[in-house]
């Protein structure tokens, strides 16, 4: 049971935790499981580029820490197999959690890049 005395340390976590967040979105494109994944950065490139179809639906809204963690869920919601991510698994030198150097290189605990 959490007390009211351990709710600022919660509120503390939260607030660092959800500070990191990015946001994802998901969009259908003709053909069968046609699904493309982009953050709100390479959207814009996509777009742009051509490389997302003007009448691509907005599938769903993706908000997590890295890509790694985006492509987790979005192969979920998709009911595609579990994503596995690029590499081996590394320790981030900054805070010792679990990254993906050969993928993102991005730390989901503490934002350093590997």
């Amino acid at each position: 049971m959490l007390h009211a005395a351990g709710l600022p340390r919660l509120r503390a976590q939260l607030s660092s935790t959800l500070g990191g967040m990015k946001r994802f979105r998901a969009f259908h494109e003709p053909g069968p499981r046609s699904f493309s994944l982009y953050s709100t950065q390479s959207e814009e490139h996509a777009r742009a580029s051509g490389l997302l179809a003007p009448d691509a639906q907005l599938a769903w809204e993706i908000e997590a820490e890295t890509w790694e963690e985006a492509m987790a869920i979005h192969h979920l919601r998709a009911g595609f197999e579990p994503y596995v991510p690029a590499g081996a698994p590394f320790a981030c030198p900054s805070c010792g959690a679990w990254t993906y150097p050969a993928g993102s290189g991005e730390c989901w605990k503490c934002g350093s890049r590997s």
